[in-house]
């Protein structure tokens, strides 16, 4: 069966394979609850991948049309421009590039860490900005988000190795979804 009539680059081609196991399992990225229990990827011995770069001039974060869950709905080219430079390097070198599971999971656990630093950040200067009840209605609204993006993702989990890959994307989506809400709120 062949998926792809044209050539395609690396980078898309992850995402495409992502978005069609994605779309076999019969869910989508959703938010939700606890953290899902993802083994840490290990590259291969040939895959150089470039460290995450967490910078302050990250792509401005688009402007969401608010859900009824409280999740902006931001297309998946809104998303992907929030990805940081390092990411589509890291997917486009080494064993990544040639769709190798355990080498493109690392690269999406570490652009999972850069977009929850930048969420943390978000957070953080929110937080500073209230006062003690409007901060604990923060941190309680932060706490349920975090367990329903946790759930929600797991919930896409089919124990396969692909596993590895399509439930950090889900949990990247979503903290990217996040942190362009907190984003007003930080100022």
């Amino acid at each position: 069966m062949t998926l792809f009539s044209a050539p395609v680059a690396p980078r898309r081609l992850a995402l495409a394979l992502i978005l069609f196991a994605t779309a076999c399992n019969g869910s989508g990225p959703e938010v939700s609850n606890e953290a899902a229990s993802v083994p840490a990827a290990t590259p291969t011995a040939d895959a150089v991948l470039p460290a995450p770069e967490a910078t302050a001039t990250a792509t401005p974060a688009p402007e969401p049309s608010p859900s009824s869950a409280g999740t902006p709905e931001l297309s998946q080219t809104q998303v992907e421009a929030q990805y940081s430079p390092a990411f589509d390097r890291c997917l486009n070198t080494g064993d990544a590039a040639k769709g190798v599971t355990p080498a493109m999971a690392a690269c999406v656990q570490a652009e999972l860490q850069v977009q929850d630093d930048r969420l943390n950040a978000a957070y953080k200067s929110a937080m500073d900005k209230r006062g003690p009840a409007e901060q604990a209605r923060l941190r309680t609204e932060e706490r349920a988000w975090i367990q329903r993006r946790d759930a929600e993702c797991q919930k896409q989990a089919t124990g396969g190795t692909l596993d590895r890959i399509e439930i950090p994307m889900c949990l990247l989506q979503e903290t990217i979804r996040r942190r362009v809400v907190l984003q007003p709120m930080a100022g």
